[in-house]
């Protein structure tokens, strides 16, 4: 079940917001300020949407949407607007970083289906094969460095590591990134089970 968070002032349109994402399958959670909010999207899962008013008591969507990213979450921004004109629309959705949409007189008729373009499945298997995703420590900053120099040369290479911690991703990386790259490719695993004392 998609966790959704609600940030919106509006006692009465969060309650109804509330019940209409229940009864489309959501779990929703209503907070009424940007601070309330920011608390509760750090324990969203992934596959989580958001969804505020442009206006809060203690700030803007855009701070919000701001601080997630600063935070490194991805989740969509669906924005709750008022009467706005075209300009300000295609403002809040490109300068103000919303995914999309929705008029506050419209909320009953175009929540659940504007959620659902967003929602992803909370148990869904990202599959990547042997790719590796990129991350910003500097401890794998070390790594990729060592990649592209075990890479460049022509020796054998043990890769070490924890069960699930990607020595096969690593090992195939250094394959593509070696002069190797358009020659056959075997992958050889071993298993080494610790002996117990």
């Amino acid at each position: 079940m998609n966790q959704i968070l609600i940030v919106d002032a509006s006692v009465s349109d969060g309650r109804m917001m509330s019940g209409l994402l229940t009864r489309a399958g959501y779990a929703p959670v209503v907070a009424e300020s940007i601070k309330a909010g920011k608390v509760e999207a750090a324990k969203l899962p992934p596959g989580a949407v958001i969804v505020t008013a442009m206006r809060l008591s203690d700030g803007t969507a855009r701070e919000l949407i701001n601080w997630l990213k600063t935070e490194d979450f991805s989740f969509p921004v669906i924005a709750i607007v008022e009467n706005l004109d075209p300009l300000d629309i295609v403002k809040v959705m490109s300068g103000g970083g919303a995914s999309d949409i929705i008029q506050r007189r419209a909320l009953d008729k175009q929540l659940v289906e504007t959620v659902e373009k967003y929602a992803k499945p909370e148990m869904s298997v990202l599959t990547l094969d042997n790719q590796l995703l990129p991350r910003k420590s500097e401890a794998w900053q070390k790594i990729e460095e060592k990649i592209k120099a075990i890479a460049a040369t022509n020796a054998n290479a043990i890769i070490f590591g924890e069960c699930g911690s990607g020595k096969e991703q690593v090992a195939h990386q250094i394959y593509l990134n070696s002069s190797r790259e358009q020659k056959p490719h075997t992958d050889i695993t071993h298993i080494v089970t610790p002996h117990l004392v």
